[in-house]
């Protein structure tokens, strides 16, 4: 009887963690994507043309010029989406926490990763900054350049964006905590950090080498900048867990984390297979 109770929970474990990374897998790669095509969207109200690719954008300005709004409102248009969407995924896990559906990790991880590459902005802009031919000039660095503002004052504003990042960071752990199945799983310190581990931490790991596998070789430097920035944010959020307790009736038993999804598989299937389909880009043509 141990034994058999030892196998249920050693697969009921690697169920979770494979679920999760197929979430965590599935949201990045979404979220990446939408974050060029909003930016494309952004550029056709000023009547360009662009390319749209999972990796970057590439604009036809069609006889029209960039000036400094245009520049602001287009390059910024992507990160700000991304904080606005995560922002929003956090509303709807919360709204939706009580289905105890694998739907709600996904939105968990979309809260994450969409905090997570607008504060990563921050990063991007100090590497990037002034300088033109540098993977990290994109987004906030190009506004920077456009506007002249100075590198100094560029570290300057990236403080902000820093100080959002630790606030979003020791937010992180514990909606992933009230999913266990039981409280048992939650009940004590050293448990919910060998429970965040199991259900964050080691998944984003395996999500991390699928979602580098996707983007390598191109824009991998900038993936690693948002890889980087989600790992230390999720390690906040680990250190954190000595000073977060969870009521046992906060924890809602998400039984369905305990055996693999096959459509969330699916879906990752087919959102890699889409990438790849369009590695050249999707034109945004100008009517």
């Amino acid at each position: 009887m141990d034994v058999a109770r030892s196998r249920e929970k050693w697969h009921e474990r690697l169920s979770r963690v494979i679920n999760s990374t197929v979430c965590f897998s599935l949201a990045y790669v979404v979220i990446t994507y939408l974050f060029w095509l909003v930016m494309g969207f952004a550029g056709k109200l000023f009547k360009f043309d662009s390319f749209v690719r999972y990796y970057d954008i590439k604009y036809i300005l069609n006889d029209y010029d960039w000036s400094q709004l245009r520049i602001t409102f287009v390059y910024s248009s992507g990160p700000f989406f991304c904080l606005a969407l995560g922002l929003f995924c956090l509303f709807l896990f919360n709204k939706l926490k009580a289905y105890r559906v694998i739907f709600n990790i996904f939105v968990l991880w979309g809260f994450i990763i969409g905090t997570s590459i607008f504060t990563s902005q921050a990063i991007i802009a100090c590497l990037g900054a002034n300088k033109y031919l540098s993977p990290f000039y994109q987004n906030f660095a190009v506004v920077y350049a456009w506007w002249h503002v100075p590198v100094a004052v560029v570290y300057i504003l990236a403080i902000p964006l820093l100080i959002a990042f630790l606030y979003f960071s020791v937010n992180y752990a514990k909606p992933f905590l009230i999913t266990a199945h039981s409280y048992s799983k939650v009940n004590s310190e050293g448990r919910r950090k060998m429970y965040f581990i199991e259900t964050a931490i080691v998944p984003f790991i395996l999500g991390a080498v699928i979602t580098s596998a996707v983007t390598y070789p191109m824009n991998i430097r900038v993936h690693g900048v948002y890889m980087m920035m989600i790992a230390a944010a999720l390690m906040i959020g680990w250190f954190s867990l000595v000073y977060i307790k969870i009521p046992k009736e906060e924890v809602l038993k998400y039984q369905t984390l305990q055996s693999p999804n096959p459509l969330f598989f699916f879906l990752l299937f087919l959102a890699i297979s889409f990438v790849y389909i369009g590695w050249k880009g999707v034109n945004l043509h100008v009517k």
